[in-house]
């Protein structure tokens, strides 16, 4: 079995992972969402933002 580690991200789709990152950690700071959710959201918005950044 090979591993493919060939980028697989376009522009487009690193724009929208960075928008969602943003917007999640808007609603967030506004307290838009608390609690768990909010920690969830965080940890989401990471994500986003080193998927978008690897483009993998």
């Amino acid at each position: 079995m090979d591993i493919d580690w060939k980028r697989n991200l376009g522009n487009t789709d690193r724009v929208i992972r960075t928008a969602i990152g943003i917007l999640l950690l808007i609603l967030v700071f506004a307290k838009v969402i608390t609690g768990l959710w909010a920690t969830v959201a965080i940890i989401f918005a990471l994500f986003q933002f080193i998927e978008a950044f690897f483009a993998y």
